[in-house]
């Protein structure tokens, strides 16, 4: 694990502490947790960004976000997105789910 340094307003500083007694945690863990946290959702944008924009596959934005593919697909449906999906696409998909 690698040590990293930053300054964070007042108020940050405060809802970390708040959140770290909340959950009964170390501020530290609590920090982590807020962080993978935050990581989390970035990664799940940018895979329905990247598939709705056709430049991944269903399959690779299920990869980038890290979720099960039922969840992704549970997200686009919940999302309504759309994206060009054509036959190449889905033999990549049936290849990457079942193998060769």
């Amino acid at each position: 694990m690698s040590l990293v340094s930053t300054r964070l307003p007042q108020d940050m500083n405060k809802e970390i502490e708040w959140y770290a007694r909340k959950e009964h945690l170390k501020k530290t863990v609590a920090l982590r947790k807020i962080i993978e946290r935050g990581l989390k959702e970035v990664r799940v944008e940018h895979a329905l960004e990247e598939y709705h924009e056709g430049k991944v596959t269903l399959w690779k934005a299920c990869e980038i976000a890290r979720l099960p593919l039922w969840e992704m697909m549970d997200l686009i449906k919940k999302r309504r997105i759309s994206a060009p999906y054509t036959l190449k696409d889905m033999e990549e998909d049936i290849k990457a789910a079942f193998g060769d």
